[in-house]
């Protein structure tokens, strides 16, 4: 594989400097833009992982098992993993907002159909269609963004961007388990669901930035790259190291974190309202981490790959390191302790997972680059991970098939380590 970007054909966006967005109009528009792709991927990670809260009363509804839960998430993995690259032609072909607020509408009423389902054949059905639509914000956004902020900015960006995920996650284990609670869990999916409408009403009047706008230039919109340029991306050696830390990162992420509830209940006695009551305290507590890491990155690591890389790397290994703890202690109360530190050490350095991401490839394969990094991350985290962990789990128990989380993380550091070594040899070299 080539370490930099092969030159595309003549069809490519022929690139003009552009006047730059530093007016203060232009600044406010674009932190509108942010402030509601923020909200919409907080929404988005929200019905993502309401189903996690909900497991154990639907478990006990449904009478499923978590092989059976492990299918579901499967199911609607594959289904994101076609969605990806669909919505990425799309968006090349049409406009990255009309694809955009199309698939929230989408994601948003399947969400909310969640709550019809009846059993095991049902809830794949409404997962999947909900994940497909999903893929269309995990592949445009990351490009948007890089489109309106500049490198020193981006990794701020990113990490306020990453953040969704985590308050996401927190209003879903919160918001969701507090409903099931005091209602039922149909309820718990029916509410969750809807607030994605309003917010894809709102980006219709949000204007979209040009390719490369950000760095000083514009492409020539009626342009598109042709499947072949777009697949060349994987040609890019950083790219795809990245993508394979990623992957495993994802992987040790959905284990760890969307199952710690069920672990909490089965392993230490927690009723469900309980656990995921832990699991929303603890990811909004460690809120902070991700701003704040990712300020720092941008101050002191801007542009700099290989440095990034080994960040992530020492995050990876800490998380690992106290999500092992956590997992094996005997008490209730070390074991949330050092669940609280691996939340807080793995989303440090979250905003960088989305920079390199962007940073590694041409600002023309910014919207490919996410949409391929949706599709191949969340593909082995989302399909094999939990499918792994459930076939676990039912036979030797989930004190056990929880283990696989921390043992992700740890493999997803060495990848990013030789990135960094591949990163300062390039560097040397020239």
């Amino acid at each position: 594989m080539s370490s930099t970007a092969t030159p595309l054909a003549s069809s490519t966006p022929v690139m003009t400097p552009s006047p730059g967005i530093t007016s203060p109009e232009a600044v406010a528009t674009r932190h509108t833009a942010l402030a509601l792709l923020l909200a919409t991927g907080t929404v988005c990670a929200m019905d993502t992982m309401v189903l996690s809260g909900l497991l154990t009363p639907i478990k006990a509804d449904l009478h499923l098992s978590d092989a059976a839960f492990g299918s579901v998430s499967s199911a609607s993995t594959l289904a994101g993993i076609l969605g990806a690259p669909l919505f990425a032609v799309l968006a090349a072909r049409f406009s990255r907002r009309s694809v955009l607020v199309g698939s929230i509408i989408l994601w948003s009423l399947a969400s909310a159909g969640s709550a019809l389902s009846t059993g095991l054949a049902t809830l794949i059905l409404w997962r999947t269609l909900t994940s497909f639509g999903m893929a269309a914000y995990q592949g445009i956004v990351p490009g948007w963004l890089a489109d309106l902020y500049n490198r020193k900015e981006r990794n701020f960006v990113f990490a306020l961007f990453m953040l969704r995920n985590k308050l996401g996650s927190a209003l879903a284990f919160g918001v969701g388990g507090w409903i099931a609670a005091h209602s039922n869990w149909h309820q718990a999916f029916l509410l969750t669901g809807l607030p994605g409408l309003v917010l894809g009403v709102l980006l219709l009047f949000v204007p979209e930035p040009a390719p490369g706008q950000s760095d000083g230039h514009v492409g020539r919109s009626e342009l598109v790259l042709n499947w072949r340029q777009q697949v060349s991306v994987f040609r890019i050696a950083p790219y795809t190291t990245h993508l394979i830390a990623l992957s495993l990162f994802f992987s040790g992420t959905i284990t760890a974190q969307m199952w710690l509830p069920a672990f909490l209940h089965r392993v230490h006695g927690l009723d469900n309202l309980h656990a995921t009551g832990f699991a929303f305290t603890a990811l909004m507590a460690t809120l902070p981490a991700g701003p704040i890491g990712g300020w720092l990155t941008g101050r002191y690591l801007a542009g700099r790959t290989g440095a990034i890389a080994v960040s992530l790397a020492l995050s990876a290994l800490l998380a690992a390191f106290f999500f092992l703890i956590a997992f094996t202690a005997p008490s209730l109360r070390v074991c949330e302790l050092f669940a609280l530190l691996a939340i807080t050490s793995f989303g440090a350095t979250a905003g960088s997972l989305t920079t390199l991401l962007v940073e590694t490839v041409p600002p023309s394969l910014r919207t490919i680059s996410g949409s391929f990094g949706a599709m191949v991350a969340g593909g082995v985290s989302g399909f094999f991970a939990p499918w792994l962990l459930g076939l676990i789990s039912d036979h030797a128990g989930l004190a056990r098939a929880i283990l696989i989380g921390p043992a992700f993380y740890a493999v997803s550091s060495i990848f990013w380590i030789w990135l960094a070594i591949h990163s300062k040899k390039n560097s040397q070299g020239n």
